[in-house]
């Protein structure tokens, strides 16, 4: 089924919702008592938009984003598009040395940030010439910076911006940058056709409304928070915002009967399972949760059950759980169980509205179903390509044979049943996914390879109980040297953001390598069943 809208960039969808429910919260922001309209929100947006403008912000720049989850996020985001500007989403967890090289990279105009980060800053400063101004969220004072409220209000104005209707669907509207350290952080390229679309699918297959309430506290630095964001925010409903994932207050939220949403990775399910006081929860979430939407990693089939049996409403109900299935490059328009039809535990459900979904052999023919092969999206929420990459878009974004366009070769193995279900049985990437976060081997093995003990690692993923997977490391020592797993780790935590440093450390004296030298990864690897848990 096409899906069609009558936007041509998100500004206007967003100014649609704004005019037909000025007076719906759109923000709700318990943890600084903060709550804002729609009419309250679209004028700070464009009060922002304005005093960018005035700092010399004009279309096509890029302007990073470093935040958590709050008001000026969703404020920066949609504050950008409307100037035609591309906002550069960075995780907020990584060392200043990883945003420095993504902000370099990037060579970013300005930089929205958090003020605890005095370091990234400075190291930003020192490596990104294009940087013309540091604006900061938070009540500390940094030199050579401007703070965000004060930007606002003393630069800003309500006056039209031209901009904000001339953009086309195929303009750039954001790089989400998801990696550093190699001196090649990759970042994917939205248009504004994405973040249009993507929303419309999600709305459908969720069929979420303008009286409806989502709990969000998936970072929206990650692409799965930032659609939450933007799908409930482009129907008119409230965004019940936690700066992170703050586990008893997720609990509480969840059951305020204006609640009918959640979206959260498989390790924030373990980690709510194991609360010390969950069984206080049992039988009081909101009667009106359609759902408990997970992403982002594979859930067990025995998690699933521990949430059926804890999370009843307040008529006893067991909410549904619906995995679904989604990437960076393709906006998670990607496919999902529907809560009101058919649900199929341990598949990731059927293709979003508008979306087709494919298992494709070696060679790039479509196999039949029921049999394996890797996944292929062909959706309008598909990336432009990868920033400054044009080698790996040509590698993800390639024809399949006999049929039109252009598909994304996600990297995932996968098998379609006869009713058009989707299963995920393995990985064809190098990837490592710790609650829900990507970790890429390379990343952490370059950082292995500067220390002066190291001659040779290899790094690869092993089972977790509650985050999925961690990082596992084997390392190899110059002749004579010792080392201890702790000098590892300090080592890598120096470099890396924590989720990405190794928790498991073995020292042997060579690795398994091919005739031509490469690792042989698979003989070190867990099984994609070991680390899905089933």
């Amino acid at each position: 089924m096409a899906i069609e809208t009558p936007y041509k960039n998100v500004n206007e969808a967003i100014k649609a919702i704004v005019d037909k429910y000025p007076d719906n919260i759109a923000i709700n922001y318990p943890f600084k008592n903060v709550q804002l309209t729609y009419k309250e929100l679209f004028e700070k947006i464009v009060k922002f938009a304005n005093a960018l403008k005035e700092l010399g912000v004009k279309k096509g720049d890029r302007v990073g984003i470093v935040l958590a989850n709050n008001p000026e996020f969703v404020i920066s985001f949609y504050a950008l598009l409307q100037i035609g500007a591309v906002g550069c989403s960075i995780i907020k967890m990584l060392k200043p040395a990883e945003i420095a090289d993504i902000a370099s990279n990037a060579e970013l105009k300005g930089l929205i940030i958090a003020d605890d980060g005095k370091r990234t800053i400075k190291k930003t400063k020192k490596v990104t010439p294009s940087l013309d101004f540091v604006i900061v969220v938070g009540p500390n004072e940094i030199e050579g910076t401007l703070k965000f409220w004060e930007v606002l209000e003393e630069r800003g104005s309500l006056a039209p911006i031209p901009e904000a209707s001339e953009l086309e669907l195929d303009d750039w509207a954001t790089i989400n940058f998801t990696s550093g350290t190699t001196g090649k952080p990759k970042g994917t390229i939205h248009t504004h056709r994405n973040y249009v679309f993507a929303a419309k699918a999600q709305q459908l297959s969720t069929k979420i409304t303008s009286d409806e309430a989502i709990v969000l506290c998936l970072p929206m630095y990650h692409i799965f928070g930032l659609t939450v964001m933007n799908v409930i925010l482009n129907v008119g409903g409230r965004l019940d915002m936690l700066p992170g994932f703050l586990v008893q207050d997720v609990l509480k939220m969840l059951c305020d009967s204006k609640v009918t949403n959640f979206a959260a990775v498989p390790a924030m399910y373990q980690i709510m399972l194991k609360q010390a006081n969950i069984q206080d929860f049992v039988g009081k979430f909101s009667p009106n949760l359609k759902s408990l939407i997970s992403g982002g990693a594979p859930l067990p089939l025995g998690l699933v059950k521990r949430m059926e049996e804890v999370f009843l409403d307040t008529n006893g109900r067991a909410i549904p759980v619906t995995e679904g299935f989604g990437t960076t490059e393709d906006s998670v328009y990607g496919a999902i169980n529907p809560w009101d039809g058919k649900i199929k535990l341990g598949t990731v459900g059927l293709p979003m509205p508008g979306g087709k979904i494919l298992c494709v052999d070696d060679d790039g023919n479509p196999v039949p179903p029921g049999e394996r092969g890797e996944i292929v999206v062909q959706n309008p929420g598909v990336m432009l390509g990868y920033f400054k990459m044009p080698l790996e878009t040509e590698k993800a974004l390639k024809p399949v044979k006999g049929e039109e366009g252009t598909w994304y070769y996600t990297g995932d193995i996968g098998v379609i049943d006869d009713e058009g279900y989707i299963s995920i049985v393995d990985r064809k990437k190098d990837l490592i996914i710790v609650g829900g976060r990507n970790v890429i081997p390379r990343d952490v093995e370059e950082v292995l390879f500067k220390h002066p003990k190291i001659i040779d690692a290899t790094v690869i993923g092993a089972p977790h109980e509650t985050m999925g997977e961690t990082v596992r490391t084997i390392v190899v020592l110059k002749e004579g040297e010792e080392m201890t797993e702790k000098e590892v780790t300090d080592w890598c935590a120096e470099n890396l953001a924590d989720y990405k440093v190794p928790r498991i450390i073995e020292f042997v004296g060579l690795l398994k390598k091919t005739a031509t030298g490469k690792v042989l990864k698979k003989d070190y690897r867990a099984s994609f069943k070991e680390i899905k848990g089933d």
